[in-house]
């Protein structure tokens, strides 16, 4: 992408984000839907200012894997860790049952070979963690117990996503799975989220001594921005998502890190605020990016919209957000805790593009399924934060 057509594109991003963002916003939805629906607009599906591009495509992911950097830094490993079990719960159910319902639907609606019908089902088991933890934010929920089960889910659900998706890839490539290189992945994935939060806070340490020698302005963002990227690297690296590098260096950063050397080294608060600090006008000029480029990926022109083609669409998206939602209801004893989670796991945004790009890719995703996966994966991606939107309302009330 030449720059001039990149600065124009990022621009109109920028511009016609915020503006829709806080028209969502003033009328009372979450400002994500109106960032989503700036990027239809503005993308191939009316206007066509912007298109799909790797190097745009780059910034969108820098911008959430920043947003769960954020989100990291308001997280308490100990909550986190109370939540497991009710988490794991949500995640496996979340996972297995959008599998097989859309899947099975998939293969007796669009006449698509079982396989294929997998593959389609396994795209519709993500859950985007930065779209709900977005709208929690906006309300104060992220520490809320709700919260916490929708982060460990929403994170459990990204791995197996991972190492399901993997297997699915290497049995499409090669024809055979393999057991022991998927068993192997999920070590991988297992080791990098135990061990980052610690070596992160080991170097917080370090930078906080340079940072006494330091003379050029900048040397707190530039740390955060150092760690981020390093870490995201490591995450892909170890084979999980980069967004989980962002995550890392989050909850190394949170002032409720705890871990055993806790009572030998002293929490360095002061430090770690000015990082926190120095991070969020990034973390708020790039998130957006994100929820925009997910409405740009669309192409509606691609549709079938007869009246059977509008009908199947729908049909597949109340299973994809039905599944979701009544997986969320095993969450809690607490049923408007319950409605919490089993709202905040229904968007797909950019893990279930993810993986659709993928299928397409290898060819078992064909262009019209594509077209029907990702106008799912959207209306997921818009319907969850209304539901949540709306749920919280209730709640406060």
């Amino acid at each position: 992408m030449a720059i001039d057509s990149f600065v124009m594109a990022l621009f109109i991003i920028l511009v016609s984000g915020r503006l829709l963002g806080e028209l969502s916003a003033r009328l009372g939805f979450p400002s994500v839907v109106g960032e989503v629906t700036a990027g239809i607009v503005i993308g191939p599906s009316l206007l066509n200012w912007v298109t799909p591009h790797s190097t745009l495509a780059i910034i969108a992911e820098l911008g959430v894997i920043l947003l769960l950097f954020d989100i990291g830094c308001e997280t308490s490993i100990k909550h986190l860790a109370n939540s497991g079990r009710k988490a794991m719960r949500v995640a496996l159910l979340g996972i297995a049952m959008p599998l097989l319902a859309c899947g099975i639907a998939s293969m007796y609606w669009l006449s698509i070979p079982p396989f294929n019908a997998l593959f389609f089902g396994c795209a519709l088991t993500a859950t985007s963690i930065g779209i709900s933890m977005r709208v929690l934010s906006l309300n104060n929920q992220t520490q809320s117990v709700a919260g916490h089960i929708i982060l460990g889910a929403a994170v459990i659900d990204d791995i197996v996503g991972v190492i399901l998706l993997s297997a699915l890839f290497n049995f499409a490539s090669s024809g055979e799975f393999s057991i022991g290189s998927t068993l192997m992945l999920f070590a991988m994935i297992a080791a990098f989220i135990i061990l980052s939060p610690p070596l992160v806070r080991s170097i917080i340490y370090v930078t906080r001594w340079l940072h006494l020698k330091a003379s050029i302005p900048g040397y707190e963002v530039m740390v955060v921005m150092a760690l981020i990227c390093l870490f995201a690297w490591l995450a892909h690296w170890f084979g999980t998502p980069a967004i989980l590098g962002g995550f890392a260096v989050g909850m190394g950063l949170s002032r409720q890190f705890t871990s055993p050397f806790n009572r030998y080294l002293k929490n360095p608060y002061a430090f770690t605020y000015k990082l926190e600090e120095s991070a969020k006008p990034l973390v708020q000029l790039f998130s957006p990016i994100f929820f925009v480029y997910v409405g740009i990926s669309l192409d509606i022109s691609q549709l079938d919209l007869s009246l059977m083609g509008i009908l199947l669409l729908l049909g597949l998206t109340f299973i994809a957000v039905a599944a979701k939602f009544i997986a969320g209801l095993t969450a809690s004893s607490n049923w408007q805790e319950r409605c919490i989670v089993g709202s905040a796991m229904v968007p797909r945004g950019e893990v279930g593009l993810v993986f659709a790009e993928m299928g397409r890719q290898l060819g078992v995703i064909h262009p019209k399924e594509f077209a029907i996966l990702v106008m799912v994966i959207a209306l997921t991606t818009l319907i969850g934060p209304l539901m949540l939107k709306l749920t919280l309302r209730r709640q406060s009330k």
